[in-house]
């Protein structure tokens, strides 16, 4: 999963999109719509100052799906029925 408090972290910081996609080895795309959200907020890099704690509940407000740290993968569960033999 992506860190999106990250990508916030070093555009934030001063670090364009690509840099901060390659610094993260991200694609620009990705960077990019994870920042809309931000820009759309009115943030701009350098701007006032924003606490990591700030950066981690707009992340979880603006990607919701994201923030979700339940299990997603359905296989698991058929997977962990041979568990025993797998580790014998």
């Amino acid at each position: 999963m992506v860190d999106i408090c990250e990508i916030f972290t070093y555009w934030y910081a001063g670090r364009n999109k690509t840099e901060v996609a390659d610094s993260l080895g991200l694609t620009r795309n990705t960077v990019r719509r994870y920042l809309a959200a931000a820009e759309a907020a009115g943030m701009v890099p350098g701007g006032p100052p924003v606490s990591q704690e700030l950066r981690g509940e707009l992340a979880r407000e603006w990607f919701p799906e994201l923030a979700d740290a339940r299990l997603r993968q359905v296989t698991w569960p058929a997977i962990a029925a041979h568990r025993d033999y797998v580790v014998a």
